[in-house]
C-alpha cells in the first residue's frame, strides 16, 4: 500500500513538472477594418513561431453582417493553431448577439474558460461596456474551480475585450459605474492570485502593474490607431506561474517604418 501511495506521489510530480515548463500565446484585437494587412501579417507570424495559440481580443468584425465574417473566416482559413476568441463590442453591432457569437465560434456562452498546460483562462464578456452581476459571479466561480495548485495550474489569466478602468487608463464606451465595477474586479482577480488580465478595444498597445496584475491592452491588430501608437500583438511567455509580455511590431503593407 505504501509503495502504491509513493508510485501515485510520484507520478504526480512528474505530471507538475511535465506542466511547468516555459511556453507562450499570442494576444491581439481589434482587426476590424484592417486595411494595411496587419491582421495577415499576425497569424502568419505566429503561425510560424513556437507560439502555441492566438488569443484575439475582440472586433474581429465592423458590424454583423455576412460579408464581414466570410473576410475573417478568409483571413484565418490558413491559420493551423488554435484561435481562442473574446467577444467585442462590434460583434454587436448591426444586429449582433451573444448567442450568434458563442454558436459561431462552438462556444459554451461567451464567458467561458478552458486550461492549456499550467495556465487556467477566464474569458469575461463584457463588450456592452460593464461587468454584470452575474458576470462577476459567473467568474469568482471558474477561478475558484480551478485554483492554483489544483491539476497543475500555476497560473490564471483573465481576457476580456474592454480593459478595466485602472490607475492609468479609462476606457471608452462603457458604463458609469464603471469604475466601480472594475474596484469589484480587481478584488476577485487579487483574492485568486490572477497573474494577468488581457485586453483590446482602446487602439494602442498599454501595459501597466494594476495593483498586482498585469494588465495589458493589445488593440493593434488592424483597426485604427491612436495617433503615436503602432500596430502589432504581444507574445506572452507563460513559466512556472509567472507571466512576461513582449510587444511585436507588425508595420502596414508598403510601410518600411
Amino acid at each position: 500500500m505504501r509503495r502504491t501511495a509513493l508510485l501515485i506521489a510520484l507520478l504526480s510530480t512528474l505530471l507538475w513538472t511535465a506542466h511547468a515548463f516555459a511556453w507562450s500565446f499570442a494576444v491581439c484585437g481589434d482587426s476590424r477594418d484592417d486595411r494595411g494587412g496587419i491582421f495577415r501579417q499576425i497569424l502568419a507570424a505566429v503561425d510560424n513561431s513556437d507560439m502555441e495559440f492566438l488569443l484575439h481580443t475582440g472586433d474581429m468584425v465592423n458590424r454583423e453582417s455576412p460579408g464581414e465574417w466570410d473576410a475573417y473566416r478568409e483571413a484565418t482559413a490558413s491559420f493551423r493553431k488554435p484561435l481562442r476568441v473574446v467577444i467585442g463590442n462590434h460583434e454587436l453591432y448591426g444586429g449582433g448577439k451573444p448567442g450568434k457569437f458563442a454558436e459561431r465560434f462552438g462556444l459554451p456562452g461567451t464567458s467561458w474558460s478552458f486550461t492549456h498546460k499550467d495556465a487556467h483562462f477566464a474569458i469575461v464578456d463584457n463588450a456592452k461596456g460593464t461587468f454584470a452581476d452575474n458576470t462577476l459571479a459567473w467568474l469568482d466561480r471558474d477561478l475558484a474551480a480551478h485554483p492554483k495548485g489544483k491539476g497543475g495550474i500555476t497560473t490564471l489569466i483573465v481576457a476580456m475585450h474592454v480593459p478595466p478602468a485602472s490607475e492609468g487608463i479609462r476606457p471608452h464606451g462603457t458604463a458609469s459605474d464603471y469604475g466601480e465595477r472594475s474596484a469589484k474586479l480587481l478584488s476577485i482577480l487579487k483574492r485568486h492570485g490572477v497573474n494577468a488580465v488581457l485586453s483590446g478595444h482602446e487602439h494602442m498597445q498599454y501595459v501597466e502593474d494594476w495593483e498586482g496584475v498585469l494588465l495589458l491592452v493589445s488593440g493593434g491588430a488592424g483597426a485604427p490607431m491612436v495617433p503615436f501608437q503602432k500596430y502589432g500583438y504581444y507574445r506572452i511567455d507563460v513559466e512556472n506561474g509567472r507571466v512576461r509580455e513582449s510587444f511585436l511590431r507588425v508595420l502596414p503593407a508598403g510601410k518600411t517604418r
